[in-house]
C-alpha cells in the first residue's frame, strides 16, 4: 500500500514538471541557445522603429540565424528594446507568428487608428506571441501602443515599451512584417 502511495506520487510529480519544463520560448531562440557557436545576420534595411518622448526605442527587423556547426538556418523577427533604465533585451518572433501579427495590424489595429472612444470607456486590442505582447489601447482622443516581452511565457511586466506619439507610424511596421514574409 505505502509503495503504491509513493508510486502515484512519483508519477504526479513527473506529470508536474512535464508541464512546467516546456519551452515557451520561441523556436528562435530555441534555436539560438541550442547552437553551440551561432551567426546572426541582420538586415538593417527592412526595420520599423517606435521611440516614446522618454528616447527609449523599441525596433523590429529580420535575422537569419546559423547554427555554424551544423550548417542550419532559421529566419525570424527580431525585436530589440531598449529602455532608460539601462535596459536592453532582444526577443523573436518565428515567421509562423507574424501571419497572426499582419492580421492583428490589418484587421484590428490599422482600421482603428483614428477611432475614439465615449467617455469613461476604452478599447484595447492585443497580439500574443510566444515572446511578446502588442497592446493598442483607445481611450477617448488618445490611442497608445505598448509592447512587453516574455520569458519561457511570462510577461515581463516591468520593462516594457509604450508610446502615444508614435502611434501613427504602426502602418510602417505592417509594411515591413508583409516585406519579410
Amino acid at each position: 500500500m505505502k509503495f503504491n502511495k509513493i508510486v502515484i506520487t512519483f508519477i504526479f510529480l513527473l506529470i508536474i514538471l512535464k508541464n512546467y519544463s516546456q519551452n515557451r520560448n520561441s523556436e528562435t531562440r530555441q534555436f539560438i541557445d541550442n547552437a553551440t557557436i551561432a551567426q546572426i545576420n541582420r538586415d538593417w534595411n527592412v526595420k520599423a522603429e517606435f521611440m516614446s518622448g522618454l528616447k527609449e526605442v523599441i525596433s523590429f527587423f529580420p535575422i537569419e540565424a546559423i547554427d555554424l556547426k551544423s550548417n542550419s538556418k532559421i529566419k525570424s523577427l527580431q525585436m530589440d528594446m531598449g529602455l532608460t533604465d539601462n535596459y536592453f533585451k532582444s526577443s523573436w518572433i518565428d515567421l509562423n507568428e507574424v501571419d497572426d501579427f499582419i492580421l492583428y495590424l490589418e484587421q484590428h489595429v490599422i482600421p482603428n487608428l483614428k477611432d475614439k472612444t465615449e467617455k469613461k470607456q476604452s478599447t484595447t486590442y492585443i497580439f500574443n506571441s510566444r515572446e511578446i505582447t502588442f497592446s493598442f489601447y483607445i481611450q477617448k482622443n488618445s490611442r497608445r501602443i505598448s509592447i512587453y516581452l516574455k520569458d519561457n511565457g511570462l510577461t515581463d511586466y516591468r520593462h516594457y515599451f509604450w508610446t502615444e506619439s508614435q502611434v501613427g507610424k504602426i502602418p510602417e511596421l505592417l509594411t515591413m512584417l508583409k516585406a519579410i514574409k
